[in-house]
């Protein structure tokens, strides 16, 4: 694995990257680097619209893998005349292939989403080596994409793990320690219609907070969800699966409910009360679920940009916009819910 990544790294560094190339079109310079990562004898199995994409690309690019040949390919989302998005796969000669992403306009986070992944162009492009023994199959829209292979041993070990006692400040300090681990832990939920947070004493931040088989509590309506995926991987890359959680829907869970609507309608009580004041209240219990965390990259990362003043916007993380570095998927309530003011 570090063997392909750096030959990729090499490859691209034979890309030039003065200001005539800087001039190029967006088109020009994702194309440019699928074909340097594919090699000069690649097939061009073309491009196409990743809303209304062409089964042609796809069946070429399977066929071209089957055979044993390099070759590329690339799928398009386009403002206008001008670039948005770009997803494409490039295979060698050796069977290694690379999955690339490219964004117009602002360019992404300065930091990889994982191991697997390098930034190029000024970070506006995403490589990412497919983990071995490599699967190429479409996706629900079509898109041929590579298909990350499941290690079934680990992830039926993990999902018989016992809950371990943790706080919601430790998570937060180390969320990678925690993550698809099974943790027991006491905290202040509060929230809106598009805001799910549990909160811990003695910590700023927050865990996300969701429901075990889909959901979330009463108080949350909508959210738009960040880019952050649950679970694990093994050494070699293949996907460890996110520890099963299902709801225990009990007296525990009903009593939390309850008190989680008091709390939505509190806070409004309040505010129209006293329109110039602020007044949060929470919802203290005891819960039990699975961890979900960023990379400890991705923690580093956040860390350096909070000491320059700036807020969790990458879209990286979990919850809405992607904004949290974790979230707790819940399992169950553990004791009486208590409602209080937690911050005014």
């Amino acid at each position: 694995m570090f063997t392909c990544a750096l030959s990729l790294s090499v490859a691209f560094a034979q890309v030039p990257q003065s200001k005539s190339s800087a001039s190029n079109t967006s088109d020009r310079i994702f194309s440019e680097r699928l074909k340097t990562i594919a090699g000069v004898q690649a097939i061009d199995c073309g491009t196409t619209s990743s809303l209304k994409p062409e089964d042609s690309v796809a069946a070429c690019g399977q066929k071209a893998f089957h055979d044993h040949k390099a070759f590329f390919l690339a799928y398009e989302t386009r403002y206008g005349e001008s670039l948005n998005f770009a997803y494409g796969l490039a295979g060698d000669t050796s069977g290694n292939v690379f999955a690339a992403s490219y964004k117009g306009g602002l360019p992404f986070p300065a930091v990889a989403p994982d191991r697997h992944t390098q930034l190029f162009d000024d970070n506006h492009t995403w490589v990412a080596e497919c983990t071995k023994p490599v699967t190429l199959d479409k996706t629900t829209r079509g898109l041929l994409a590579c298909i990350t292979p499941v290690n079934r041993e680990e992830s039926d070990k993990v999902a018989h793990q016992t809950p371990v006692d943790t706080t919601v400040c430790a998570v937060l300090e180390n969320p990678a320690l925690f993550n698809n681990k099974l943790v027991r832990l006491r905290g202040h939920f509060s929230g809106n219609f598009e805001y799910s947070m549990l909160s811990g004493d003695g910590c700023k931040d927050a865990l996300w907070l969701e429901y075990g088989g889909g959901g979330a509590p009463p108080s949350l309506a909508i959210h738009v969800g960040g880019g952050a995926r649950p679970g694990s991987e093994d050494p070699d890359g293949k996907w460890i699966l996110p520890v099963p959680v299902n709801l225990v829907r009990d007296s525990r869970l009903e009593r939390f409910e309850k008190q989680t609507q008091a709390m939505a309608k509190a806070d409004a009580d309040y505010e129209k009360e006293h329109p110039n004041e602020f007044v949060s209240h929470c919802v203290t219990a005891t819960f039990i679920g699975r961890i979900d965390a960023v990379s400890p990259a991705i923690h580093e990362f956040r860390k350096k940009q909070k000491t320059m003043g700036r807020s969790n916007s990458d879209g990286l993380g979990f919850g809405q916009m992607g904004e949290f570095e974790a979230q707790l998927i819940v399992q169950s309530v553990v004791n009486d819910a208590a409602l209080a003011v937690c911050s005014e």
